[in-house]
């Protein structure tokens, strides 16, 4: 599967999943993006079958949900790098 498509399709599997989650959205976090990670690799989802380019698939995710501003970065100033 190509990166884009499979970017469409992991942020709306997103949407869908935080909604069954404990978590406000709007407060999601890195690691609420690697629980969701580890459960589509548990499930082995054909939504991870795109090539990363030699990039680990969680951080290529865990980037596609922050861009989409589905995930917030909690760094030490406060702003994603």
């Amino acid at each position: 599967m190509k990166q884009e498509r499979a970017r469409r399709l992991i942020i709306r599997e997103w949407d869908q999943w935080v909604q069954a989650q404990p978590i406000d959205s709007g407060r999601a976090t890195g690691r609420d993006s690697l629980k969701f990670f580890v459960e589509l690799q548990d499930e082995r989802s054909a939504l991870l079958n795109f090539k990363a380019r030699g990039r680990d698939k969680w951080q290529v995710v865990h980037d596609w949900l922050l861009d989409a501003r589905r995930v917030h970065w909690i760094g030490l100033e406060g702003s994603r790098p």
